[in-house]
């Protein structure tokens, strides 16, 4: 937690690529690697994060909420004394994981968030109330302050008879279901009106009852059911790793099994063989035999779902090596014979 060798934290940008319509935005990113409050940031994370942990018809209608700006619009000066009473709440087990005190932990989160600066040009330059996107503290009073909103949100939205039939957040994108389309406008107001900073946008599912989620396209089978592909945005290049790039080639089939795995638990059985042709055509399309593809699948088809438990020889050697094509499949057959891993 000392800091050594310190440096200034640096702005930089990444270009929302998949944002084409809005002429390719750039979200800012004051990056807080080397700089002082570092280390401390990374401890406070592991000692606040298991609390957070701890917290979580046919005219049904499910949406997809998303918060503006997510990292700059939390107000730190709010933000602050809502992780202080969710860890007092948990008092007895935070002190099994630090000797600090709630004073403590209060006056250094305070240290590391009274001022977002960052060197741009030469020129230090200040973000008023708000916190260091990039530093990993910034995540966890994120978390905080959003339970907090949508745990008072909730609560008048049952008084007032809009509460979702389900509320799913990952970081800032939300999926939710309600009993009818009109609660999702009452529910949105409630929940835009609990901080003024923080405005939730939505997305409604399509004339086919389809939504795009993350990586998810879900579709409202209107009969209490939901059918699930993957969805993937516009920005999407099809590169893959190539059959004569210089890597071991059982990790390019792991990389595709990889894929496989992922469409086999995410995709409803209709739309499984779809996912599957897709991948394959795009390893086709990046110099993969297409006869070796449609093997490994079958393969992992059927076999996909057996696990194999590794024991190691306490006697065992290892040794690790580059990737060193011809010479390496000879080596390790070799250092086998060994009994060398």
């Amino acid at each position: 937690m000392y800091p050594s060798d310190c440096n200034p934290p640096r702005i930089y940008g990444m270009i929302k690529a998949h944002k084409a319509e809005k002429d390719y935005p750039m979200r800012p990113v004051v990056s807080t690697i080397n700089t002082p409050p570092y280390g401390t940031s990374d401890y406070l994370v592991k000692i606040i994060q298991p609390t957070l942990n701890k917290n979580k018809n046919p005219n049904e209608a499910q949406v997809s909420f998303d918060i503006v700006n997510l990292y700059p619009s939390i107000p730190i000066d709010e933000a602050i004394p809502v992780v202080i009473d969710i860890l007092n709440a948990d008092i007895d087990d935070l002190k099994t994981r630090t000797k600090l005190t709630l004073a403590d932990i209060h006056q250094l989160i305070e240290l590391l968030l009274s001022i977002c600066y960052f060197l741009y040009e030469n020129n230090i330059r200040k973000i008023p109330n708000s916190g260091p996107i990039d530093l990993s503290l910034m995540v966890v009073m994120t978390e905080a302050f959003l339970q907090n909103i949508e745990r008072k949100a909730l609560n008048i939205a049952i008084i007032h008879t809009s509460e979702p039939k389900t509320y799913k957040r990952y970081v800032d994108d939300c999926h939710v279901c309600f009993a009818s389309i009109k609660q999702q406008q009452m529910f949105r107001n409630i929940l835009n009106e609990q901080n003024p900073p923080v405005k939730y946008t939505v997305e409604l599912e399509n004339d086919l009852k389809q939504l795009n989620f993350l990586d998810i396209n879900i579709t409202n089978t209107g009969s209490g059911t939901y059918e699930f592909q993957i969805h993937r945005k516009e920005a999407i290049t099809n590169v893959q790793l190539k059959p004569n790039s210089n890597i071991n080639p059982s990790i390019i089939i792991g990389v595709f099994k990889r894929f496989l795995c992922r469409t086999k638990r995410i995709c409803s059985q209709k739309y499984l063989q779809k996912e599957i042709d897709f991948l394959t055509d795009i390893f086709v399309e990046n110099g993969h035999d297409k006869n070796i593809l449609n093997n490994i699948t079958i393969d992992y088809l059927k076999n996909g779902s057996k696990t194999t438990t590794f024991q190691p020889i306490d006697t065992q050697h290892s040794i690790k090596l580059p990737w060193l094509p011809i010479v390496g499949p000879k080596l390790r057959k070799e250092f086998r014979k060994q009994n060398i891993k």
